[in-house]
């Protein structure tokens, strides 16, 4: 049965790949949420590499860049500048709009160099590189395709999602199930349980019931791994010496 699980990062997207060949299943996407987005706006689209958008930064450099002319050659300036625009891309802000609504004649420079910047290392982009919210208004009008593709999506391993993929989000439990994994983590407030008798929506699963049996456990498996190893070292006068018991209880306790 296709299914796809979305993941926050690479070393997540090893773990459940892992998970699901030990388990035997078939039919599992691993994704993250903009490599979801940019598979349903379809082609040849992809999210944006950070490489790239930090080359584009380097060789945007030379040319002029408004009121970042004066720090564009200081030392970090090209990680700030592509963290600058990652973030204002993964909230889902249009900086040229935020610098037109700007009220602060000093805001308001800012926002337009950094408009600046964006444009200049958009244009050095490769062409099916797009931004999160292009990638989404894209996916949108795919929503069709999305149980075809992704089956039923899972989200693991978040606490939150940006404010940029929400839409696309609320968009797909109109077409497939949407489950929010929460685990041991917090769900956020916009993720609600669906209607009773609604057949598809953002289901959230707060925390797994195997986390629960293992604390309720805890102190349990403490005593037993205490007078374990007391039994054994009382049999062992040697071991006695080089180890107490204390030590070893204490130990196993804390991993």
């Amino acid at each position: 049965m296709l299914s796809t699980i979305v993941v926050p990062n690479r070393n997540s997207w090893r773990h459940c790949r892992a998970k699901a060949a030990l388990k035997g299943k078939h039919g599992v996407k691993l994704l993250t949420i903009d490599q979801l987005a940019a598979r349903l706006a379809g082609g040849f689209l992809q999210p944006i590499d950070g490489d790239h958008v930090a080359t584009a930064v380097g060789e945007s450099i030379s040319l002029p860049l408004g009121e970042l002319d004066a720090i564009k050659t200081l030392p970090g300036f090209q990680r700030a500048a592509v963290n600058s625009l990652s973030k204002a891309w993964s909230a889902g802000l249009s900086l040229d709009h935020e610098a037109t609504a700007a009220r602060g004649q000093a805001a308001r420079i800012r926002l337009e160099a950094l408009a600046l910047l964006e444009r200049e290392v958009l244009v050095r982009l490769p062409k099916n590189e797009m931004r999160p919210n292009d990638l989404v208004a894209r996916a949108l009008k795919r929503l069709g395709y999305a149980r075809v593709l992704f089956g039923s999506i899972e989200i693991h391993g978040r606490t939150e999602m940006s404010p940029v993929w929400r839409p696309l989000l609320a968009a797909l439990v109109t077409e497939t199930e949407v489950t929010w994994v929460a685990e041991a983590r917090l769900v956020p407030p916009w993720a609600s349980r669906p209607k009773r008798g609604a057949p598809n929506g953002l289901c959230a699963v707060p925390y797994p019931v195997q986390v629960h049996v293992m604390r309720s456990w805890r102190p349990f498996a403490g005593r037993a791994v205490s007078s374990l190893t007391g039994s054994a070292l009382k049999r062992s006068p040697s071991r006695r010496r080089l180890r107490p018991a204390g030590m070893i209880t204490s130990s196993l306790l804390r991993r």
